[in-house]
C-alpha cells in the first residue's frame, strides 16, 4: 500500500508562523486500534467512503460570500456571528481536488485488512456546493471521466470575489494574484499569512481530462445538492440571480443583520440575504448556472450507468432520491435526509420512513448498511410549510432502527469530520455510525470500510486515506498546470482556514477526529 494510507504515514499541521500560517509535514502512521480479526475471517464487503465533495462554481453570483465576512476573527461582529461557511479560500479548486482523490481511489484495489476487491465507492452527499446544473455536470464528469472545463461566465476573465480590477477589489477575500495598484493588501494575506500565487485564478479555469473512477460508485443526496448554499430553496428571484449578470457585494446600510442571520437556519424556514438597497457589480450572465430541479439529481444518476446508482425510473419520475442496492449478503440503504423546504439539518418524511421500514422487513439480506448525508444527531429539521410532511427523525428513527439486529453500520457525512459512534447499547443491540471528513475542509480525506465475519461476529475495519497531492507549497505552486498540484494547494489552504483558528469550537484540527475516529476495528 502507498503512503496515502494513514496507516503508513499521517499528514500533520506544523507550527504556526507569526501570522498563524502552518505548513504540512509527514508523521508516523496510525495502525488500526482494537482487536484485529483472525486470519480465517471472511471478508464480505469492501467500500470506499467519500463525502461532502462540494464541487463549486466559485464565480456564481448566486453565492453569498459576503455573509461569511462577518465571522472573520478581525471583524467587530465576529463574536456574535456563528461560523457561516459560505466562503473558503480553497473553494476555487474543488474540481482539481476531487480529481486528485479519484486518482488516489483508483490506486486502492482492495481493503487494507483483506484482499477483497473494492465493491463500490459511496459518496454520502453534498457532491455539489450550490445546487447548480453546471456543478452537477462537473461532478459527473469527474466521477465518470472525460474532459471538464470548470469555468463559467466570461471565458477570458476570472469573475469570482478575488478581483484585480481596483474598482471591484475587496480586501475581505483572498486574492492569490496579489494586491492591485493603489489598494490595501487583502486580510487573508496581511493578517493570516495566506500566500500569493500568481496565475492561480487562470489555472483553476483551464480544461483538463478527468480520469474517472475505475470502481462502481453510488451517491446519496445532500442539502447542498438541493438548496442554495445548502440552506435556502430556490425561487424565481434566486433563479434570476444565478443565471444573471449582477453580483450582490454589499448589504444595504440599514439592513437588520440579526434578522438576516436569523434567516440562515439549521431548521427551516430559511431565506436569502435581502438584496434590496445593496451594492452590486456587473459580471457575465450564464444560463448553465441554473438551479437543479427536484428530479434532476435522480435523472442524471440514472443516465450514467452503474445499475442506475441504485435509483429507478420511479425515482426520476417522482423526484425521490432514496434507494437500496444489494451487494452479495449486504443491502445498502441510501436515505434522502434533505429537508427541501429549507434549513441545513435533516429529517425524513412519512413516505420515506414507511419505505425504510419495508426494506428493513425484507428477510433476504443478511446485513443492512445505511447511507445518508446527515448523521442521526443532525436529523431534527422538522420544518414543513402547511400541507407538507416532515418528521423529527432522531427519536423515532432510533427506536425503529434498534428493532433490527441486521443493521451493522451507518455511513454519513455533513459534519465535515471523522467521527465514530455506537448507536444503541453496546453488547446488547445497535450498530456503528461512521462519519468521514469532507473534501473541502481539512483534512480532506476518504475512508476504506471493510466488513468481515469472524468467529460468529461481525468486525468492521475502517481506515482513512489522504489524496495523493504535494504537501509542500513551493512544489505545489510550481506546477499549476497539474490538477493534482492544485489539490495540494487546496489542502494547505484548508489547514489554514482563518475562521477556524478563532476558537476551540471551530478549531481546524478537530475535523481530523481522535485516533479512534480514524483507523479502528469495530466489533458487533
Amino acid at each position: 500500500m502507498s503512503d496515502y494510507l494513514t496507516t503508513n504515514t499521517r499528514l500533520l499541521r506544523g507550527a504556526p508562523n507569526e501570522k498563524g500560517w502552518v505548513g504540512l509535514k509527514q508523521g508516523p502512521g496510525e495502525q488500526l486500534l482494537g482487536e484485529a480479526p483472525t486470519s480465517s475471517a471472511k471478508p464480505i464487503l469492501s467500500l470506499v467512503h467519500i463525502s461532502d465533495l462540494h464541487i463549486c462554481d466559485a464565480q456564481s453570483p448566486a453565492r453569498i460570500e459576503l455573509m461569511d465576512r462577518f465571522a472573520d476573527p478581525h471583524h467587530p461582529m465576529s463574536e456574535h456571528v456563528p461560523f457561516v461557511g459560505a466562503y473558503r479560500a480553497q473553494e476555487i479548486m474543488t474540481t482539481q481536488t476531487l480529481e486528485s482523490l479519484v486518482r488516489t481511489v483508483n490506486n486502492i484495489k482492495t481493503g487494507t485488512v483483506s484482499s477483497r476487491p473494492i465493491d463500490a465507492v459511496v459518496a454520502t452527499g453534498d457532491v455539489t456546493d450550490n445546487a447548480q446544473a453546471n456543478e452537477l455536470d462537473w461532478y459527473f464528469t469527474l466521477m465518470d471521466g472525460g474532459e471538464i472545463h470548470p469555468d463559467s461566465g466570461d471565458p477570458e476573465v476570472w469573475e469570482g470575489v478575488a478581483q484585480q480590477d481596483p474598482k471591484k477589489y475587496d480586501p475581505s477575500y483572498w486574492n492569490p494574484e496579489g494586491t492591485p495598484d493603489g489598494c490595501q493588501d487583502d486580510f487573508p494575506r496581511s493578517l493570516y499569512g495566506l500566500p500569493t500565487i500568481p496565475g492561480l485564478t487562470s489555472a483553476v479555469r483551464k480544461p483538463f481530462m478527468a480520469t474517472g473512477l475505475i470502481h462502481k460508485w453510488f451517491a446519496t443526496h445532500g442539502n447542498h445538492d438541493a438548496l442554495l448554499q445548502g440552506t435556502v430553496p430556490h425561487d424565481a428571484t434566486l433563479d434570476a440571480i444565478a443565471v444573471g449578470d449582477k453580483r450582490l457585494v454589499s448589504l444595504a446600510p440599514d439592513v437588520d443583520l440579526q434578522a438576516t442571520f436569523g434567516g440562515w437556519n439549521m431548521v427551516g424556514p430559511a431565506r436569502y440575504a435581502d438584496p434590496q438597497g445593496g451594492g452590486y457589480r456587473d459580471q457575465t450572465a450564464d444560463s448553465r448556472r441554473r438551479f437543479n430541479e427536484a428530479s434532476d439529481w435522480a435523472k442524471m444518476h440514472l443516465m450514467c450507468g452503474h445499475d442506475g446508482h441504485g435509483l429507478t425510473e420511479e425515482n426520476a419520475l417522482h423526484g425521490t432520491k432514496f434507494w437500496r442496492k444489494d451487494i452479495g449478503d449486504v443491502c445498502l440503504i441510501s436515505l434522502d435526509t434533505v429537508n427541501a423546504h429549507g434549513g441545513w439539518m435533516g429529517s425524513l418524511d412519512e413516505s420515506q420512513f414507511e419505505w425504510l421500514k419495508k426494506v428493513l422487513a425484507d428477510s433476504t439480506p443478511k446485513y443492512f448498511i445505511l447511507l445518508s448525508h446527515h448523521p442521526l444527531a443532525g436529523m431534527f429539521n422538522d420544518y414543513a410549510p402547511e400541507g407538507a410532511d416532515r418528521r423529527i427523525a432522531i427519536d423515532e428513527m432510533t427506536e425503529e432502527l434498534l428493532k433490527h439486529d441486521r443493521i451493522i453500520l451507518w455511513l454519513a457525512g455533513h459534519d465535515h469530520d471523522n467521527r465514530i459512534k455506537y448507536i444503541g447499547e453496546e453488547g446488547k443491540n445497535g450498530f456503528w455510525q461512521v462519519l468521514t471528513a469532507s473534501l473541502i475542509d481539512w483534512p480532506q480525506q476518504g475512508r476504506i470500510v471493510e466488513v468481515l465475519e469472524d468467529r460468529g461476529k461481525v468486525v468492521i475495519a475502517t481506515s482513512v486515506f489522504d489524496h495523493q497531492s504535494p504537501i509542500d507549497l513551493d512544489e505545489a505552486t510550481s506546477q499549476l498546470e497539474n490538477p493534482v498540484s492544485m489539490a495540494g494547494i487546496s489542502r494547505l489552504l484548508s489547514a489554514n482556514h482563518w475562521q477556524r483558528r478563532k476558537s476551540n469550537e471551530f478549531y481546524v484540527e478537530l475535523a481530523a477526529g481522535e485516533a479512534g475516529d480514524r483507523n479502528r476495528y469495530l466489533w458487533l
